[in-house]
C-alpha cells in the first residue's frame, strides 16, 4: 500500500525573491549549475523535463514531471519522479521575501512509498533536495558552478 513520506527543507537566499524565481522556475529548467539539459513548460499541466549527467558520473539520468500549480513570486508545485501510471513525488516550493533583499525558499516533497522497504526513494529524494539547495544557493548568491 502507498504511503506518503513529508518532508521539508528550508534555506535562505541573499537575493531577492525576482531573482531567485527567475533561477528556479525558468524554461531551461535548472540549467547550468545542477542539470545538463532540463525543460519547463512554465504554465499549469506543463511538461518538465529533468535531465543529469555531471552529477551522475557521467550517466545520463532523465525523468519526466508536470506543473500542477504556478503563482508567479510565490509559488511553484510540480509532480515528478515517474513510475508505473503515475509519478511518485509532489514538489511545493514557496519563495518569502525576508524584507531585506533576502528570500526565504520552503520546499515541501510528499514522496510515495510502497512500504519500508522502497524508503531509499524517500531518502534519496532528501539527499538531492539538499544537494540541489546547496548548488542553488552557490549559483544564486555568488555565481559559482560547483559541478
Amino acid at each position: 500500500m502507498l504511503q506518503t513520506v513529508k518532508m521539508h527543507f528550508v534555506e535562505h537566499f541573499k537575493v531577492p525573491v525576482e531573482k531567485l524565481w527567475n533561477i528556479l522556475v525558468c524554461p531551461n529548467g535548472w540549467d547550468p549549475w545542477f542539470t545538463d539539459g532540463m525543460r519547463m513548460e512554465l504554465f499549469e499541466g506543463g511538461q518538465i523535463h529533468f535531465r543529469w549527467k555531471r552529477i551522475t558520473a557521467d550517466e545520463v539520468v532523465e525523468d519526466r514531471g508536470v506543473v500542477v500549480f504556478m503563482q508567479p513570486l510565490k509559488v511553484f508545485e510540480f509532480w515528478w519522479y515517474e513510475y508505473e501510471d503515475g509519478f511518485r513525488s509532489r514538489v511545493k516550493m514557496t519563495f518569502t521575501p525576508d524584507g531585506n533583499e533576502g528570500t526565504w525558499l520552503k520546499v515541501e516533497d510528499s514522496v510515495l512509498i510502497d512500504g519500508e522497504r522502497e524508503l531509499p526513494i524517500a531518502l534519496g529524494c532528501a539527499y538531492g533536495w539538499g544537494q540541489m539547495l546547496c548548488l542553488a544557493k552557490a549559483y544564486a548568491e555568488r555565481g559559482l558552478i560547483l559541478i
